[in-house]
């Protein structure tokens, strides 16, 4: 049996409010901000569609999703186009507020942070004296696969 590595490549993804931690296999690409298409069609979330390698993906309000606020655009908004496991949806997007930041991270490198999380929050966590939001991507998945269903 190979051996468990003593650190994962992750990344710190600049949103509003406390940037993501996530293990970098999770985003596909970082593409420019752009507009999407058919906005208003489905849940508050749900900002549109965008096509991205010639396939139409969500274009999802992480804030809206996870009840934490509005949607907010900075001067150095991307998108972050997001791999899934389950296979329902392949891919979907999300905005966020800069470029994200390689991050060692070693499974001692992790404080969890007693903090009230959000339905499409895992947990709160310090990495190296920042506070960052494991993001729940199952939590934002399902709720993906539920909208495609209907």
């Amino acid at each position: 049996m190979a051996e468990l590595p003593s650190d994962i490549p992750g990344l710190l993804i600049p949103m509003h409010g406390r940037p993501w931690l996530v293990p970098n296999i999770v985003v596909a690409e970082i593409i420019p901000l752009r507009k999407p298409e058919r906005p208003g069609h489905g849940p508050e979330w749900l900002l549109g569609w965008i096509n991205w390698r010639d396939e139409e993906i969500p274009l999802v309000s992480f804030e809206r999703l996870n009840e934490s606020g509005q949607v907010l655009i900075g001067p150095d908004a991307r998108i972050a186009v997001i791999n899934t496991i389950t296979g329902k949806v392949k891919f979907y997007a999300v905005i966020i507020q800069g470029i994200p930041r390689l991050s060692r991270v070693g499974k001692d490198d992790l404080v969890e942070e007693p903090v009230d999380s959000g339905p499409a929050e895992a947990m709160y966590v310090q990495l190296g004296g920042d506070l960052a939001v494991i993001p729940d991507l199952d939590a934002m998945e399902r709720v993906l696969a539920g909208m495609t269903e209907s």
